[in-house]
């Protein structure tokens, strides 16, 4: 495999502006909103013409159809009111969380029956059969505050953000964006460690997923999904960071990881929300949307193949899913990619759901990664078969007016919130490419954006940077599945906002720093730093995100390895921790015992050396001599009791 397709050089483009006079809403979701508009306005109409011509009973159930549970108010039962009240509260969440869009118009419906079948019976404390007639201009009332709240809200939002578009494209037709950091850094012990606990991870019992945090899977970060998808991420940054040259042991953990992923406890919560949201009883994770499964681990074997060159999961049926009661869903890599375009296509909206009815835009935006990276890796064109009306979806349905785009849209309502789970329920880019590879000119503009806020607090962090460490003490913070906290995740964002900026000394030092004021001292199944699984994956990638980044590592594809590589070794005895070639001539190798203050006698193997030439492996105590057979192969036997750094270079003529 070869990539097809260029690096974008996102400091060259031209300065994509916000528009002048931004519309509230797109045309999809503004038609999604008018209908729901109708239909309120048909159901408000009905129960006016039931409170004005109607008996007791039907009073009550319109009243009710004006205000969830305003009927029993009317009917005197206050109590009921509230315990509707509380119902809604629980049906909006149900309807988040688990898809049941049902659940509101279900409450609203059974508190209106409920009000009007109680209209002529029993009162706790005042006469059978009393009413409130008042109750009904206070359900009127609720019910336009109610709306007229949500309008201000919106227009409100909408108003305060357009107000900033002059000078935010003032901004952007002069905002310069520094360069991205390339130079590679030579691994130390941490990244040892974290290495070490990814292969220990890798590599248990097929069936092993012990190191993840478990809870739910439908929301609150201990989905196994996301934990697998950000370990994958890092181990592909490390295989093409620091390892290009010893590709071997890697490629077969990073294999491992795929097929992790294919475990039924990690897809298994996808029946209950198809169930829930769709009446689909299928429980196939790939099929109809879960773009939030589908896409990741697109964009996860993209990122692998773009490491390692494998082609494991090009075979057909190399993914299968199986179902508790056996049914067994195979795919590959490639029939993945068609699911996810077709789902796509499929969608009115243009994205395409996570949950059955809601529309993440950072899960379509690892969606069209998902498409790009195949493209890349296997030069086809699936992202340019739905580019044009996924843009256009991004651009006129969730963007806002000042550069950022809601996290969340209902494919039936049109509606859009903030679910919490990011601040203020918008951002500038999302995504692990942040629209780099998709959309170069929109990966500007969003960076220039961010840059203005993170510019200033990474220069105040960066003056405080001494002796090439940052001695900062960092209050723990929350993780997001809100079981626990860790002073690892303020280190990820430094880390995080330095490599934006370009800032390569604070880069180093939040790196160096972190791994001392967060280090555990333990291993896998333990973590050697103290944070979650997802935490540690996301600190990983951000430490191994140079010279090449997840988005710059799918923009490249798989490259063959240029210059000597490592072929073989006892992996399980020993750890290489580093495999480059910096010349196309040389080999850097590092390596260490497996197990602590072990001594294990081992043969390197080597390969794509020029034959019949004189090679030496020299550096930390250790000189070796040999010639190349005609193979271009040559194997060298040493002894690893500490951390060794060597070189193989072709031997200087005396």
């Amino acid at each position: 495999m070869t990539a097809t397709i260029d690096h974008h050089d996102l400091a060259a483009t031209e300065p994509l502006l916000l528009p002048e006079r931004p519309a509230r809403i797109g045309p999809t979701s503004r038609r999604l909103l008018a209908r729901l508009v109708v239909g309120l306005a048909v159901w408000f109409a009905v129960g006016s013409v039931l409170i004005a011509v109607g008996s007791t009973a039907w009073r009550a159930f319109g009243t009710s159809m004006i205000f969830p549970g305003a009927g029993f108010l009317y009917v005197a039962w206050p109590v009921l009111t509230l315990v509707t009240l509380v119902a809604v509260v629980i049906a909006l969440v149900l309807w988040w969380g688990v898809s049941a869009h049902f659940a509101i118009p279900l409450v609203w419906l059974a508190s209106a029956a409920g009000a009007a079948l109680l209209a002529d019976g029993p009162r706790l404390v005042v006469d059978r059969g009393t009413t409130w007639g008042w109750v009904v201009p206070l359900a009127y009332a609720g019910a336009v505050a109610t709306l007229g709240w949500m309008v201000w809200r919106i227009e409100s939002a909408y108003r305060r953000k357009a107000a900033k578009v002059p000078e935010l494209n003032e901004y952007l037709r002069s905002a310069t964006l520094p360069a991205p950091i390339t130079s590679r850094r030579a691994p130390d012990e941490m990244d040892a460690e974290l290495l070490r606990w990814c292969y220990d991870f890798a590599f248990q019992p097929e069936d092993g997923l012990d190191g993840l945090d478990w809870g739910e899977q439908f929301h609150g970060g201990t989905q196994l999904r996301y934990q697998m998808n950000s370990l994958t991420w890092a181990m592909s940054l490390y295989a093409a960071n620091h390892l290009p040259n010893a590709p071997g042991h890697i490629t077969r953990a990073l294999e491992t990881m795929v097929r992790k992923h294919t475990d039924l406890r990690v897809w298994k919560y996808w029946h209950a929300l198809n169930l829930i949201g769709n009446f689909d009883p299928n429980p196939d994770p790939i099929r109809r949307d879960n773009i939030m499964f589908s896409a990741f681990l697109g964009d996860v074997i993209n990122c692998v193949e773009a490491a390692t060159g494998t082609e494991v999961f090009d075979q057909p049926g190399s993914l299968e899913f199986v179902w508790s009661d056996g049914r067994t869903f195979s795919y590959d890599h490639h029939t993945l990619t068609e699911a996810v375009r077709r789902n796509f296509e499929r969608s009115s909206l243009g994205f395409f759901p996570c949950e059955p009815g809601w529309s993440f835009t950072v899960c379509n935006v690892m969606g069209a990664q998902a498409l790009y990276g195949h493209d890349v890796v296997h030069g086809t064109d699936t992202w340019e078969q739905v580019r044009e009306r996924w843009q256009h979806t991004l651009d006129h349905e969730y963007l806002t007016p000042d550069g950022s785009y809601a996290h969340i849209r209902s494919n039936h309502i049109g509606v859009s919130w903030d679910t919490g789970e990011v601040p203020g329920g918008h951002y500038f880019a999302n995504g692990t490419h942040r629209f780099a590879d998709i959309l170069p000119a929109h990966a500007r503009r969003a960076k220039a954006l961010e840059l203005r806020g993170a510019a200033p607090k990474m220069g105040a962090l960066s003056s405080m940077v001494h002796d090439g460490r940052l001695d900062l003490d960092l209050p723990p913070e929350l993780e997001r599945h809100r079981t626990r906290t860790s002073k690892l995740l303020p280190w990820v964002k430094i880390i995080g906002g330095a490599r934006l900026v370009g800032d390569e000394r604070l880069v180093d030092a939040a790196i160096r720093s972190s791994a001392e004021k967060c280090a555990t001292g333990e291993r896998w199944p333990n973590r050697p730093l103290d944070a979650s699984a997802s935490g540690l994956g996301s600190y990983m990638i951000v430490r191994w995100s140079a010279p090449l980044d997840l988005a710059g590592l799918a923009m490249r594809g798989f490259v063959d390895p240029v210059g000597p590589v490592l072929a073989d070794t006892a992996w399980d005895d020993v750890l290489v921790t580093e495999a480059v070639s910096p010349d196309g001539d040389s080999l850097r190798l590092a390596l260490q015992p497996r197990i602590d203050d072990a001594a294990v006698r081992i043969t390197l193997w080597f390969g794509q050396l020029r034959p019949g030439v004189a090679y030496t492996l020299a550096g930390t105590g250790e000189a070796h001599s040999f010639v190349a057979g005609d193979d271009g192969a040559a194997a060298v036997e040493l002894t690893v009791d500490r951390t060794l750094v060597l070189v193989l270079a072709e031997a200087v003529a005396p």
